[in-house]
């Protein structure tokens, strides 16, 4: 945290001074009361009156010193988190896919949210109050030794004995703030995961299930918040305790002195002002020091995912896609132990077109995500021209494809949004791959057109409509190698058949597709065939040269058909 500490230490500091006026302020209303009850009990009229004046201004003056340091103490509070909440956000978007699939969404999301409340509740509103009680207290000693010395050094000896307190609870408060942050993230987790498939459970009538699994993950988190809350309370009933005791020591101690003519009445009245104010000071101080220190692996946390360190693309080279792309004797495992991709080697010619068919889990999908550049724990080679994959910025691999999966993602905003991404495209540019995907009738035909919002994930769309919108924003980008993930495998045959007819149709587009459609009208447009089974390629060829030779693709079709 001490980082952005730094970042905003300008507004740290008027926090800090703002905080210790109003501080000051607070702590000297003790001498005012030690002068107006002497002055009282002088009998002094004239200077009474001159005292409730001066008390009027110094009243208002100081309540516009708390305003500050309320004004200034939010606003520093609302900058940390906002860029705890940035850099953080930015750090998971550096990701690698490889590396960003290693975690579930929900973590993600929890750390963005849950975590960072925590930062707030429990270090930075906490390291504000100690900042302003530590001042309080401070000042609040110096007036007691104004006062008396020999109840200060009383009162020293008391507090004294309270500073072993935050050492008890620290360590045992960490842990429990460490597991309650594991316990939001696993609850956010299974809320998402239910709410993602409220079709289903209302389908399936999944009612009971779901309402015992969500109570269980509930009362699981509920109780790692408990176990935080009771180490807390633990932590400031004991504090309690021994601030009471340095008022206790004030109060009897000043009584004592009065009986033997060492000090006033009115040294009293201050003496019990200003000893709540180094009690009250002390109580909240030692409560808050285990929660600043217990927040320690969440910060951790949140720096992991924030300082994500990319690639360094300094020494890689960009890639190029001018002629092929070569796999050479391709080995992967998604555990370290099963091979899904066992042994492939295959050329993939700029322009051509290929359809990898086969079993599922054969390996079809793990196989054309690898050329992308999605893994890179494998063995053996993926060549773009002459280049390895080792040695080229996989961002910029990425982006020499598009990929359409089965299950398309829409934002939640317009088609046309959907479609370009708030990237600016021409007019020229935009109705050509509208035409290319087969859009420009159904956008006629929808109210606003390209402005039509699509809902939460394309809700407002059919399977047909999402598929088309994703073709048309792989298109718009120009990018040389489409790849078709099973992604008109949830649409008709006829969308389907329309669809992949008009990207085949693209001459200088090189496409993988990965399909389970056995249709011999679109096989036979591709130039190549790639039959997969258990994690290897079996044989490939044009779909004419695989029929004729009545091997494992002629069976694998005509069991299909």
């Amino acid at each position: 945290m001490i980082r952005y500490l730094k970042q905003y230490k300008f507004l740290l500091f008027l926090t800090a001074l703002f905080t210790a006026i109003s501080s000051l302020s607070y702590v000297f209303i003790a001498i005012l009361l030690q002068q107006v009850m002497d002055i009282v009990d002088m009998g002094d009229m004239d200077g009474f009156i001159k005292i409730l004046l001066f008390s009027l201004a110094y009243f208002a003056l100081m309540g516009v010193f708390m305003y500050l340091q309320s004004l200034f103490s939010k606003k520093f509070v609302c900058k940390i988190m906002k860029a705890v909440r940035s850099k953080t956000f930015i750090g998971i978007e550096r990701h690698t896919i490889e590396d960003y699939s290693k975690n579930n969404t929900a973590d993600y999301l929890s750390a963005i949210t849950n975590d960072v409340k925590m930062i707030e509740d429990n270090y930075l509103l906490p390291l504000l109050q100690v900042i302003q009680y530590t001042i309080i207290f401070i000042a609040s000693l110096a007036v007691m030794i104004y006062f008396d010395i020999i109840v200060t050094v009383c009162v020293t000896i008391a507090i004294a004995i309270m500073l072993v307190v935050p050492s008890l609870f620290g360590g045992l408060l960490s842990k429990r703030q460490d597991k309650y942050s594991d316990m939001l993230s696993d609850f956010t987790n299974h809320v998402k995961d239910l709410l993602s498939g409220f079709e289903i459970i209302k389908s399936y009538r999944m009612k009971k299930y779901v309402l015992s699994r969500f109570e269980i993950s509930n009362e699981a988190t509920i109780k790692a918040k408990y176990s935080v809350d009771k180490a807390i309370a633990a932590n400031e009933a004991v504090s309690m305790v021994l601030a009471l005791l340095v008022q206790v020591v004030v109060v009897f101690l000043s009584a004592y002195f009065i009986i033997i003519g060492r000090i006033s009445a009115g040294a009293l009245l201050g003496m019990v002002q200003v000893s709540s104010n180094l009690a009250n000071p002390l109580l909240i101080i030692f409560s808050n020091i285990p929660k600043i220190k217990s927040i320690k692996p969440i910060t951790q946390k949140l720096n992991n995912l924030s300082d994500y360190k990319e690639q360094n693309t300094n020494t890689k080279k960009s890639p190029s896609f001018k002629k092929m792309i070569y796999v050479d004797d391709l080995h992967f495992s998604y555990d370290k132990e099963n091979e899904v991709i066992n042994g492939i080697s295959l050329s993939i010619d700029k322009g051509k077109k290929y359809a990898f068919v086969g079993k599922s889990g054969c390996g079809k999908s793990t196989f054309i995500k690898l050329i992308a550049g999605y893994y890179s724990n494998f063995k053996g080679d993926v060549l773009y021209d002459a280049d390895s994959l080792s040695v080229l910025d996989i961002d910029k691999i990425t982006a020499l494809s598009s990929v359409i999966h089965q299950n398309v993602y829409m934002f939640d905003e317009s088609i046309l949004d959907n479609i370009c991404l708030h990237e600016d495209f021409s007019k020229e540019e935009l109705q050509s791959v509208l035409s290319d995907s087969g859009l420009s009738q159904f956008i006629e035909q929808v109210p606003n057109g390209l402005k039509y919002h699509v809902g939460e994930n394309g809700d407002n769309l059919s399977g047909g409509q999402k598929q088309r919108i994703a073709v048309a924003r792989a298109l718009i980008r120009k990018k040389p190698l489409l790849i078709l993930d099973e992604g008109t495998s949830a649409i008709d045959m006829q969308t389907a058949y329309d669809i992949e007819s008009r990207l085949l149709a693209i001459s200088d587009l090189t496409l993988l597709t990965v399909t389970h459609n056995m249709s011999s009208d679109i096989l036979t447009l591709y130039d190549e065939i790639v039959f997969m089974a258990n994690g290897k390629i079996i044989e490939h060829g044009t779909f004419e040269e695989l029929i004729t030779k009545h091997a494992a693709f002629y069976d694998f079709y005509q069991l299909k058909k």
